[in-house]
C-alpha cells in the first residue's frame, strides 16, 4: 500500500475532509490530494507532524501494510518529552566540500535541544572524515555564529559558497580545518593568509548538537 493510500485510509478512519486534514499537516488539500492520488510523496517532516496528531508510529504511514492505521499501545508507559521542528538545509561534507542549499524539510528534535538553539539549523553530514565523533549520515545541529574558540568543530564556507565540517584552528599566519577521522587519507587543510585573501574562508557556526535520522541504517 502507498503512503497516498495510508493517508486517505487514515483520514477516512478519522472522517475528516482533505481540507481539515491538510490543517493539521500545514499544507494546502491541493497537497493531500496529490498524494492520495500518488501524484507526490509528503516529506518525512509532514509525516511525522500527522502521525504526531493522530498518536501513531510514521512507519504505520509509510510502510505497506494491509491492515487499519494502529495508534501506540494506550498501555505503555508513558514518557514524558516533546519534540520541536528545525529546518534541515541540505548536505554538509565531512570530506569534500559541498555547496550548502536551502530549507529541504523540518526535523524533529528534542524540545530541550530547540529551546537551547533556537536559531540553529540542521544540516546533514556526508564523508568519514569526522567519523570519530560525528559519523557520516548523522544530522548535525549547526548554530549559526561567527566567532568561534580554537578547537571548536565548526562549519566553514570556503568560497564563500562551500562548506566543511571540521575542527577549527585559527593562527596569526592562517586557518587549519582539522578532520577526525579514523581515515587516515582525511588530512589537515591549512589556508594561509595569502591564500584566504584569494579563497576568503568564513565561519557559518558551530556544531553543537547532532542526531542520527530516523532511516539511518546501523
Amino acid at each position: 500500500m502507498s503512503i497516498g493510500k495510508n493517508i486517505k485510509r487514515l483520514r477516512e478512519i478519522h472522517n475528516l475532509s482533505q481540507k481539515e486534514l491538510a490543517e493539521i499537516a500545514g499544507v494546502s488539500d491541493k497537497a493531500v490530494s496529490t498524494w492520495e492520488n500518488g501524484i507526490k510523496e509528503p516529506r518525512m517532516g509532514v509525516i511525522q507532524k500527522i502521525a504526531d496528531h493522530f498518536n501513531i508510529l510514521k512507519s504505520d504511514i509509510i510502510e505497506d501494510r494491509n491492515s487499519n492505521v494502529s495508534p501506540i499501545n494506550k498501555n505503555a508507559p508513558s514518557i514524558n518529552g516533546s519534540s520541536k521542528p528545525m529546518p534541515l538545509l541540505g548536505s554538509i561534507a565531512a570530506g569534500l566540500p559541498l555547496e550548502m542549499v536551502s530549507v529541504r524539510e523540518w526535523i524533529n528534535v528534542p524540545a530541550e535541544v530547540a529551546d537551547l538553539y533556537p536559531n540553529a539549523f540542521l544540516v546533514e553530514v556526508n564523508g568519514d572524515s569526522m567519523n570519530k565523533l560525528v559519523p557520516s549520515g548523522a544530522l548535525a545541529l549547526i548554530e549559526p555564529v561567527t566567532e568561534v574558540n580554537n578547537g571548536d568543530i565548526v562549519a566553514v564556507a570556503v568560497n564563500g559558497y562551500d562548506a566543511t565540517l571540521k575542527r577549527f584552528y585559527k593562527f596569526q599566519n592562517g586557518v587549519t580545518l582539522e578532520p577526525e577521522s579514523y581515515n587516515p587519507k582525511n588530512v589537515t587543510q591549512f589556508y594561509s593568509s595569502k591564500d584566504i585573501e584569494i579563497n576568503p574562508i568564513s565561519v557559518k557556526g558551530k556544531l553543537v548538537w547532532y542526531m542520527a535520522p530516523l532511516n539511518m541504517k546501523f
